[in-house]
């Protein structure tokens, strides 16, 4: 009977040991670790028929859709919108400069670059076009108490764990993460889920409380 007893003991040991490692091993992935898209700032200026749009981020390259997070690269894109068309529009940022390219469906002006994200509230852009150089400031959408990319992921673990858990195998997720910040009269942020099927979970949070305000599933 003691034997038996002890057996029983035994068992139930290996079952909590064995339960405990798997959630030890769930709790020690860094989802943060399988972003491939970081957009983390988005400056804007617009007044007199010029707009000017700078976007920050952190992206794979190559960058695909496929489940597997590639090596991030810095860029900056850069959008412009005149009154007319020019031949040729140059822009300087941050010491950059650079001939931009016209993107004729959506008529505005257009150039990346590899560049580390802007630190400060405002940037300082100069446009030549029409034989003349102008200088405009544009500001960051980002204001006190908007959270950070990483804070935005973090809420969408917490509000989808189930998800998380079903792609985490062998101390592993199986996916990619993409997190870009957003901005209508406020911030918000879009975080995408994509598994190696290429089927996307996203997700639209609020940008200074972290609620889910709606979500979408997207097959590639």
């Amino acid at each position: 009977m003691r034997k038996k007893f002890f057996a029983v003991m035994c068992f139930c040991i290996c079952v909590i040991t064995a339960v405990a490692a798997l959630s030890g091993c769930f709790k020690r992935v860094n989802y943060l670790d399988y972003i491939s898209e970081r957009r983390s700032d988005i400056f804007l200026y617009e007044d007199d028929g010029v707009s000017v749009k700078i976007v920050c981020s952190q992206k794979e390259q190559p960058y695909a859709a496929d489940g597997i997070k590639g090596e991030l690269c810095d860029i900056t894109e850069i959008f412009v919108s005149l009154p007319k068309s020019y031949d040729g529009v140059e822009v300087s940022i941050e010491g950059f400069n650079g001939e931009m390219n016209w993107q004729a469906v959506e008529r505005r002006y257009y150039l990346s670059c590899s560049a580390k994200p802007l630190k400060s509230d405002s940037a300082e852009v100069t446009l030549t076009y029409g034989g003349e150089s102008k200088t405009f400031s544009a500001l960051s959408v980002r204001y006190d108490g908007v959270m950070s990319c990483d804070e935005a992921v973090k809420c969408v673990i917490e509000h989808d764990r189930e998800l998380f858990e079903g792609l985490t195998e062998n101390r592993l997720f199986l996916g990619e993460i993409y997190v870009r910040l957003l901005y209508d009269e406020g911030c918000y942020y879009y975080v995408g889920v994509c598994d190696k099927s290429r089927h996307v979970t996203a997700y639209l949070i609020d940008g200074e409380y972290g609620k889910v305000i709606a979500t979408k599933d997207i097959q590639g």
